[in-house]
C-alpha cells in the first residue's frame, strides 16, 4: 500500500510538471515575437547600456550604431555575418556563431586592453589592443596565438586579408606595418 501511495504521488507530480511546461509554453506563445526578442537580448545584456559603436565586416558591410552595446565591447564581424567576435578591456574576447545571439568566452591569453580586430574569414581573427598587443587565431579562437609586435605603444587598429596578411597601425598613424607571414615579421605599410 505504500507503494502504491509514493507511485500515485509521482504520476501527480510528474502530470504537474507536464501541465506546467505546456502553460509555460502557451504563455510563451502569446508573446508576440518583437517583445519575445527584445526581453531576451535585454536579459543578455551585462551592465549599463550608454554607448554604441560602428562594425564593419571583412566585406565592407556595415552595422548601423543603433544597436547600443555594453560599455567597452567591440564586434569584429567575419564574412557572411553568422560569425563574430567581441572584444574588451582585460583581454577579454568572445566569440558569436550565430549573428550575435549568444556570445562564448574565449581564452585569450592576455589581459591588455583589447581595442579592435579583423576577421577576414569565419576562422581567422586578428585582434589588436595597448601595449602592442597582437593576437591571431585561425581555428575560431579555441587558440589566440600572441605575436610579437614591433610596435610598442597602443595598436588602435588592424586590416586583414587572411591568416598570413595583416596590417597594423598606431592611433596617431605614425606607425604603419605589414606582414605577409602571420606576424613573424613586418615592414613599415607604404600605404601609411
Amino acid at each position: 500500500m505504500r507503494r502504491f501511495g509514493v507511485v500515485c504521488i509521482l504520476f501527480v507530480c510528474i502530470l504537474g510538471m507536464s501541465a506546467t511546461r505546456d502553460t509555460v509554453a502557451a504563455d510563451r506563445a502569446a508573446i508576440p515575437d518583437g517583445v519575445a526578442r527584445k526581453q531576451n537580448e535585454e536579459a543578455r545584456r551585462p551592465g549599463q547600456l550608454t554607448e554604441s559603436v560602428d562594425v564593419t565586416s571583412a566585406n565592407g558591410a556595415s552595422q548601423s550604431s543603433s544597436d547600443a552595446l555594453p560599455i567597452g565591447g567591440v564586434v569584429i564581424v567575419a564574412p557572411g555575418d553568422a560569425y563574430a567576435w567581441r572584444v574588451w578591456p582585460s583581454g577579454k574576447i568572445e566569440f558569436s556563431f550565430n549573428s550575435g545571439h549568444t556570445w562564448v568566452l574565449q581564452k585569450s591569453g592576455v589581459t591588455t586592453d583589447l581595442i579592435a580586430g579583423s576577421a577576414p574569414s569565419e576562422k581567422v581573427c586578428w585582434v589588436v589592443g595597448k601595449s602592442g598587443t597582437v593576437l591571431l587565431t585561425t581555428d575560431r579562437g579555441k587558440h589566440w596565438k600572441p605575436l610579437t609586435s614591433p610596435i610598442k605603444e597602443d595598436v588602435a587598429g588592424v586590416f586583414a586579408q587572411d591568416a598570413k596578411r595583416a596590417s597594423i597601425w598606431t592611433a596617431s598613424h605614425e606607425q604603419s606595418l605589414q606582414t605577409n607571414d602571420g606576424g613573424a615579421t613586418w615592414t613599415p605599410n607604404s600605404d601609411k
